[in-house]
């Protein structure tokens, strides 16, 4: 019989309670006091008592105001939670190394993948205006063929802010005379390099956007002709220590520019990178004292700000109108005006003439489905672990309810246990993130800073992702250990075979996911590899490319092309308008048949280029010296041009006759290439027209590129005459060259970028989900080790317990991948629909998926299994 708790103690819980408080209290308080009763004399047991009453109600802070009162949510019992979980955490230190190793990893992979997404969605977003700034871009086509410009004419901008005051309040345009580089000297020290990041802007520029002025002052630096802004990094590369302010470079050999300012290195993310800006009156002094007028050409990227009360549409509107007025008779048809918010440039732009590659929306979907994928997988690891090891936690379950405890008191305690385990992992990942982050920069070309991470949102959601974290792994687990009756539990400690098949869906789950990740990193490197195959129609290898374009080459190019020739190593040299297999420009011929011009993708070019290049010709001629006009007279075409135009074949093409800008006729085809990759993989094959340019002034617009072709077995050789005989002929232009191969590769960064993170972050999947494996086989094993054991007495063999072992898991496997196999081939054909170069879905990639998922697996598996058919069964049996 219990002995009741000294009536004064009564007393004052029922002066100092209200009844409902004291009914749901005083179970804790009389159990308090048997324990001490049990331990001493009830003297002792009194004094005792009463102490900790008083202690009980401090830490408690019960109050009289106070209708309601839960022991779980004072101080005294989160402490006692906390307490309990990390003995619990620490007395299993194998299923807690192993849950927060999955974890960490998981939520590594996660904040890093977070990281990258994060710095791709914040392009132009720290301009303060960028929400009403705009591209205008420009599309011309016809019958589906022409161009798509992220550029405009030189003249639009000022029209814009002539006709529509009350909705244009700035505008600002970018311009490099289309080049790939220009010459920039320091004639004081004798710094020469050619700079590919040059532009002219309007002195609107810093109305515009928000880049910080260090030195200089940003109201006038771009006000007066010939004047020049560099970065910081240029000033140091040009001046070194010395104050670059008032010093002067010169540019293409040919104009002086002051240094006005000195600008903070252009962010990583802005969806343009400058060293230099330079005055855009300073342009007069090229196009003999004014700017081009031409509504035709358009090479200018144009932005605009719009008033706040007015909407892209209400410009948008007025651009058919606008379009009539001022552009060329030959394409005002053809032309549409659109706007293109700044903010959208960099993930959701794939138009002709970007300044520099974007990034794609759709990659950015698939990082961060693999890093919800790879979360999942370590969530699922802590559920899978926690349900397995239930039977070893039933008899404490039991005896907690056997004493008072009510089921929420051990929910509680179970999710608190998950909470603190997770807050362990996050530690761990953290550093797991400082050190993989440079890796992590390298891999995918960004310069993410850790502390990064300190930033109050980013605070904001590692607290909420940890929180979550915590309570979706922990919840069903708590719901399940907390649901054992006690009776029953503390008879035979066993639980229902429920909790085990909600393992085998866990673990199907798991390495569903797995082998998909698996099969789309497969996928992705077949197609990276497919885009960057030589099978373009064309000869990449071997071919040096080196920028023209406004140096004085033109009064040499003859001269050149014959002297380096003469090297046996050099087997062929031309000039070309764009890097073949990368751009285009886009010209308007009126072709035999047609009642008007259209545009058609266009490339100057110079004798031997089908040579230079290896383009097969399939009908009709080469261009040739031994024709003088054909520079005039004569014109190329590819095998779709003549598709597009309906004729019957390629040798009815010849013969052709074409007009361009209005000329008489005359004009023929002389000749049809066989179709080639003019620009990327991601566009199908267009019509094009391979125009011979023979001009001199060529060199200051049209052909941007020389291109040679080396033998290749002596490369350094070959290089080195090259830029021999180019000082020779042009001293005051640095020599600059890259290969061709090389260059095109870099149209498919980003491919290749998704590519290499499937590749490692399924990697890693694998491993979290082999992890949560490694621990259930650990737990199969010990649960069965009499099993065991009594089988080899019998005469078991150790294959026979390792396959006994292992076939249940190869089973869910197996289970996997037949679920997985549609879903990737869903998730990958929807994919891939977005190539016009793509592969087949081979069932091979399917087979090696589930091939390495199955073999990864058993040989986890495999580890415990031989370890416990290799255990003396002597050693069990004589404890059972």
């Amino acid at each position: 019989m219990k002995i009741q708790p000294p009536k004064w103690a009564c007393r004052f819980l029922e002066w100092y309670c209200n009844p409902q408080l004291l009914e749901e209290i005083q179970g804790d308080v009389y159990e308090l006091y048997q324990r001490r009763l049990a331990n001493k004399g009830r003297s002792v047991a009194d004094r005792k008592f009463v102490w900790e009453v008083l202690r009980f109600f401090r830490w408690s802070n019960i109050k009289r105001s106070k209708t309601t009162y839960h022991p779980s949510n004072n101080t005294a019992m989160l402490k006692n939670y906390l307490k309990v979980s990390w003995r619990s955490l620490v007395k299993n230190k194998g299923y807690t190394a192993l849950n927060i190793a999955g974890l960490a990893v998981g939520i590594c992979c996660f904040i890093l993948i977070s990281f990258y997404v994060e710095d791709e969605l914040s392009y132009d977003r720290f301009h303060s205006q960028a929400d009403q700034t705009y591209r205008v871009k420009e599309i011309f086509e016809s019958d589906g063929v022409g161009e798509r410009s992220a550029s405009v004419p030189f003249p639009l901008a000022e029209a814009l802010m002539t006709d529509y005051p009350s909705i244009v309040k700035n505008v600002v345009r970018f311009f490099n005379f289309q080049a790939p580089s220009v010459a920039v000297v320091n004639e004081e020290n004798d710094q020469e390099f050619n700079e590919s990041r040059l532009f002219f802007v309007d002195s609107t520029f810093f109305d515009i956007f928000d880049f910080k002025v260090l030195r200089g002052d940003i109201k006038t630096a771009l006000s007066e002709p010939n004047s020049i802004l560099l970065t910081e990094s240029m000033a140091h590369k040009y001046f070194g220590d010395e104050e670059p302010l008032g010093k002067f470079l010169k540019l293409q050999g040919q104009e002086n520019l002051k240094v006005t300012a000195i600008v903070e290195d252009t962010p990583l993310n802005a969806h343009f990178q400058f060293d230099f800006l330079v005055s855009f009156t300073t342009l007069k002094s090229f196009y003999d004292g004014q700017y081009p007028q031409s509504w035709y050409w358009n090479p200018c990227w144009t932005y605009l700000v719009l008033y706040k009360h007015r909407s892209p549409e209400d410009l948008e509107a007025r651009f058919p109108e606008f379009v009539q007025k001022y552009f060329h008779q030959l394409i005002k048809d053809d032309v549409t005006l659109e706007l293109q918010p700044l903010t959208d440039i960099h993930l959701h732009s794939d138009l002709d003439y970007e300044i520099q590659p974007n990034g794609n929306y759709a990659n950015i979907r698939v990082f961060i489905s693999i890093a919800i994928f790879v979360l999942l997988i370590a969530c699922i690891n802590f559920i899978t672990l926690s349900t397995a090891r239930a039977g070893k936690r039933a008899k404490e379950v039991g005896m907690r309810k056997a004493i008072g405890s009510h089921r929420n008191q051990l929910i509680k305690q179970f999710l608190i246990e998950s909470l603190l385990l997770t807050v362990v992992a996050v530690g761990f990942a953290l550093i797991l993130l400082k050190v993989s982050l440079p890796f992590f920069n390298q891999l995918t070309e960004k310069s993410i800073a850790f502390n990064l991470l300190w930033n109050p949102l980013f605070v904001a959601g590692l607290v909420l992702l940890t929180f979550l974290i915590g309570i979706i792994s922990g919840f069903y687990p708590a719901f399940v250990l907390s649901s054992f009756k006690a009776v029953k539990v503390l008879k035979s400690a066993q639980i229902g075979s429920n909790g085990v098949n909600f393992r085998k869906v866990l673990v199907v789950l798991q390495f569903s996911i797995s082998i998909i990740l698996i099969i789309s990193a497969g996928t992705a490197l077949k197609q990276l590899q497919l885009l960057r195959s030589n099978d373009t129609g064309f000869d990449q290898e071997h071919v040096l490319m080196i920028p023209v374009s406004r140096s004085p080459i033109a009064q040499h190019y003859e001269a050149y092309k014959n002297e380096v020739v003469r090297d046996a190593s050099i087997l062929s040299v031309t000039a070309v308008e764009e890097i073949i297999g990368a751009k285009h420009q886009v010209g308007n011929y009126q072709f035999e048949g047609n009642e008007e011009s259209k545009p058609f993708p266009r490339l100057f070019i110079r004798h031997d280029f089908a040579k230079t290049f290896g383009v097969e010709l399939v009908a009709g001629r080469d261009y040739s010296e031994d024709y003088p006009t054909d520079d005039t007279l004569a014109l190329l075409v590819n095998e779709q041009l003549v598709k597009q135009q309906g004729w019957p074949s390629n040798e009815a093409a010849v013969g052709k006759k074409f007009r361009w800008f209005g000329d008489e006729n005359g004009r023929k085809i002389v000749g049809v290439v066989k179709d080639f990759n003019f620009v990327s993989k991601h566009h199908p094959i267009r019509p094009l027209v391979l125009d011979l340019d023979l001009r001199d002034q060529a060199f200051d617009l049209f052909i941007k590129y020389m291109a040679v072709r080396i033998s290749g077995q002596n490369v350094k050789a070959s290089v080195a005459r090259l830029e021999k005989v180019w000082k020779k002929n042009m001293p005051e232009r640095p020599f600059d060259y890259f290969f061709l191969d090389e260059n095109l590769k870099s149209l498919y960064k980003s491919e290749e970028k998704l590519s290499k993170v499937s590749v490692i972050f399924s990697g890693f999947a694998i491993f979290v989900a082999c992890l949560g494996l490694f621990g259930l086989a650990t737990f199969t094993a010990e649960q069965r080790k009499k099993e065991i054991s009594i089988r080899k007495v019998l005469g078991g063999t150790v294959p026979h317990i390792v396959w006994l072992l292992t076939s249940n898991f190869s089973r869910l496997i197996l289970i996997a991948f037949v679920i997985s196999c549609p879903l990737a081939y869903w998730i990958l054909n929807s994919w891939l629909s977005g190539f016009a170069y793509k592969i087949r879905i081979q069932p091979d990639v399917f087979m090696i998926a589930g091939a390495v998922a199955l073999v990864v697996a058993v040989t986890t598996i495999s580890y415990q299994a031989i370890r416990a058919a290799f255990t003396n069964p002597a050693n069990v049996l004589k404890n059972e």
